[in-house]
């Protein structure tokens, strides 16, 4: 699944630009990034989220965890590579 601060509208827009991805997306909206600042990746001074991350086990424990800044990029091949790895 995804989380993010946008709104479910934002969402949904933005999964349809990526050909109607299937995952749930999450909003973080109300009030705004408290699910983000549990996790550390609410920056407050901005309004926004880190690009972070987070593999959660079935058992809700983290598992794994990687931050790449507000503009950086991820590799989908490399995170679904990790989730085998932890057997997730």
């Amino acid at each position: 699944m995804g989380v993010s601060i946008d709104s479910k509208f934002c969402h949904k827009a933005w999964s349809a630009g990526f050909a109607g991805i299937t995952y749930p997306l999450l909003a973080d909206f109300h009030p705004k990034g408290e699910m983000s600042t549990s996790y550390g990746a609410y920056l407050a001074e901005a309004g926004i989220t880190d690009r972070a991350t987070v593999l959660v086990g079935k058992d809700g424990q983290v598992l794994w965890s990687e931050s790449i800044g507000p503009g950086g990029a991820r590799v989908p091949g490399d995170l679904l590579a990790k989730a085998k790895e932890l057997g997730q």
